[in-house]
């Protein structure tokens, strides 16, 4: 299995994750504009097994954790930002699956092995909105006499869509007295299942999160990860890990779109020289200034993100709201850092001959990713008011 110049965990250097970037920069511009997926970029993950970081050791994976995933999607999402996002979820659903393998995980990790294994989640759905929110999903699945499971549905926002071989499915059941909501485990190529081009964004143009419509689509028994009524305590330890996992990666791809902006920003202050002053704009106090808060949020960012990581790679039990914390306040910083950024350059800065409107259209997006500031300040606030 795997590819011969795939890399072992340990041999994840700063020097190959500033390569990646760099070379998936080169053509982010161009994705951008004709939000087109970034194949290429996935077939270069799976030739260094990076799409296998979170893979258990056990299915033949790299058996990383959170802090080696933020540490590559960081890299990853600053050099596109499109395919950091589809690789943190990828992560998620790697670990979250590795943890309490369903049937039929042992081919799917082989796949991930093999470079072609993407994972991503199906929750949204157009009516519904965010599924986090609450609220029963509109996709039922209904139970069938041999065991299987037949689903039908509409769900929004399939980021990966063109390459995802496997959706993890929320669906409730038929029954209106008393449903019960669960996942599902869908091939993407499964009968019944196909996508509707929809996606036309700001940001994250690249991503091909399109609408996925499952029409009577059949799975087997074994690809139900299970139903419960709505609240009820069972999987509530899956779900506190799955709420840490999204918080952190969420925070490291927006980290990461933050410094590839302040990078340019840098370059940019040393290599204008406007005629009236005869220096380099990185002369001016003003922008020094500007600069070293950009730096100073930087820092911030890299100190949540980092010590969140640890945290719940060392846990034996999550703590999600602090990872909701961490995930508000990054994608706040990134955002302001991009604005700063914007305020020292002007009209360069949102020419769309420089990248640092696109970094600012990507990490607008953050606001919207689940948890919402709304939803994270009022379960902060009422944990320490003892609700």
């Amino acid at each position: 299995m795997g590819h011969s110049d795939s890399l072992p965990l340990a041999r994840i250097s700063d020097e190959l994750l500033a390569s990646l970037r760099d070379e998936f920069a080169a053509t982010a511009a161009e994705h951008d504009q004709q939000a087109s997926f970034p194949h290429a970029n996935f077939e270069r993950l799976g030739v260094l097994n990076l799409l296998a970081l979170t893979v258990p050791a056990a299915h033949g994976g790299l058996g990383g954790g959170l802090a080696d995933a933020a540490r590559v999607v960081g890299a990853v999402g600053g050099g596109e930002a499109s395919t950091g996002l589809l690789l943190a979820m990828n992560y998620l659903m790697h670990h979250t699956l590795g943890r309490n393998p369903p049937a039929g995980y042992e081919a799917i990790a082989r796949a991930a092995v093999e470079g072609r294994g993407v994972l991503n989640a199906l929750q949204a759905e157009p009516d519904l909105g965010s599924a986090i929110r609450g609220g029963l999903p509109g996709t039922v699945a209904t139970p069938q006499p041999d065991g299987s499971w037949r689903l039908s549905g509409r769900k929004a926002y399939a980021t990966g869509s063109p390459i995802v071989r496997w959706w993890l499915v929320l669906a409730r059941t038929g029954s209106d007295d008393a449903p019960c909501v669960g996942t599902v485990l869908v091939p993407g190529d499964a009968p019944g299942l196909s996508v509707v081009p929809t996606w036309n964004h700001a940001g994250l143009r690249a991503t091909a999160s399109h609408e996925v419509r499952l029409d009577e689509v059949v799975v087997p028994a074994g690809h139900a990860l299970g139903f419960h009524p709505p609240g009820a305590p069972e999987g509530q330890a899956r779900r506190a890990v799955v709420e840490v996992w999204n918080g952190v990666l969420i925070a490291a791809l927006y980290d990461g779109i933050a410094r590839a902006g302040s990078d340019w920003l840098r370059r940019f202050l040393h290599e204008r020289v406007p005629s009236n002053l005869g220096a380099p704009l990185a002369t001016v106090p003003r922008l020094q200034g500007i600069v070293g808060e950009i730096q100073t949020l930087l820092l911030v960012n890299r100190t949540l993100i980092d010590d969140a990581a640890r945290r719940a790679d060392a846990a034996a039990t999550p703590d999600p709201l602090h990872a909701q914390q961490v995930k508000h306040l990054v994608t706040g910083n990134a955002v302001r850092i991009l604005e700063l950024a914007l305020s020292a350059t002007g009209n360069h800065g949102l020419d769309r001959a420089n990248p640092l409107e696109r970094h600012y259209r990507d990490a607008l997006c953050g606001r919207v990713h689940a948890p919402q500031a709304d939803t994270v300040l009022l379960n902060a606030g009422k944990a320490a008011l003892g609700f």
